[in-house]
């Protein structure tokens, strides 16, 4: 059997293993949140004594990463590569590694059972046609710890999970292949922007979608603005003052609306899903037609925004602490 003939086969063949195992990896992922969280806690726990040695400064572009090298071996760990502003010239970078513990038994238990599969090919399907199915899981998997990561770590200064570490004003967090495909985790901006960048980066939103996206605004004013059918999921307005921002259809997926005073402003038909509304209060503000699931409220804020009864039954309250 030639070879190219052989891995389609054997890709065939395999394809409803794959399948299975790949919903078996998301729900282990999902079960395993709190382990992931505390992967990273610990993580920043060993890198913040590093800084110390090291007599680094601050850092600014913290990346997660599970290398090929050690993958090929079978070793499951996660590397952090924390640099400054600099970013790859950063003179003295530091890295940390951390066990992922039992995060890949599914992968690990897919690997033994594929090379099973693959005996009766007598050699035709090697190792390296195995390794090659693993590593194409890499990014499923990455998208999915991200996914998982974004929720659990945006209560990140309550949960205490970079005490230790310096950050400059601007920092992200991302996770993925190391010097390829990445995805934001945490993206912090705490530099007040004036009023006309605002208007800029709206103008630019229209012609490059993704502008928005975990763009973010702290201590600002932000007034006067039609935002129609713009992507800005995980988008986080912080200590700021929103008056009259009417926001139609646009998907505002994960965003988040820190300690704001929103006055005049209306979401319509947007998607709020698990947006977070923590310590915001309201003057005349609407919600007409948007999805609330999973989307955080202060509890004394509720009753005077005229939710409809199907978007009551999917928020969640939350009580402010006095």
């Amino acid at each position: 059997m030639e070879r190219e003939t052989a891995i389609m086969k054997f890709r065939e063949e395999t394809a409803g293993k794959m399948q299975a195992y790949r919903i078996q990896m998301g729900q282990h992922l999902l079960e395993r949140a709190e382990q992931l969280e505390r992967i990273v806690k610990q993580t920043m726990g060993e890198l913040g004594k590093r800084m110390v040695l090291q007599q680094k400064e601050y850092v600014s572009f913290l990346y997660f990463s599970l290398l090929k090298t050690d993958l090929a071996n079978r070793n499951y760990q996660f590397l952090l590569h924390a640099m400054n502003h600099q970013w790859y010239l950063d003179e003295e970078p530091l890295e940390v590694y951390i066990s992922a513990g039992d995060l890949f038994e599914p992968l690990d238990s897919l690997w033994d059972e594929l090379i099973e599969e693959s005996r009766p090919y007598m050699g035709v399907i090697n190792q390296y046609d195995i390794r090659s199915m693993i590593f194409d899981e890499l990014k499923q998997i990455d998208s999915a710890i991200s996914q998982i990561l974004r929720y659990r770590l945006r209560d990140w200064e309550k949960k205490g999970i970079f005490t230790g570490v310096t950050l400059a004003p601007y920092w992200l967090l991302k996770w993925g292949e190391y010097r390829d495909q990445t995805e934001i985790i945490i993206q912090t901006d705490r530099v007040v922007k004036e009023k006309h960048i605002w208007r800029e980066e709206i103008r630019g939103a229209v012609h490059k979608p993704e502008t928005l996206v975990f763009s973010y605004w702290y201590q600002g004013e932000y007034e006067q603005s039609q935002l129609d059918k713009l992507d800005m999921k995980f988008i986080v307005f912080e200590e700021s003052r929103l008056h009259n921002l009417q926001f139609t259809e646009c998907n505002m997926e994960g965003s988040r609306f820190t300690n704001n005073h929103l006055s005049g402003c209306c979401f319509e038909n947007c998607n709020l899903w698990a947006a977070d509304f923590s310590g915001c209060t309201f003057d005349q503000v609407s919600f007409t037609g948007s999805e609330l699931t999973g989307a955080v409220f202060p509890a004394e804020s509720v009753p005077f925004l005229n939710l409809a009864p199907e978007q009551l039954q999917v928020v969640l309250l939350k009580r402010e602490e006095g």
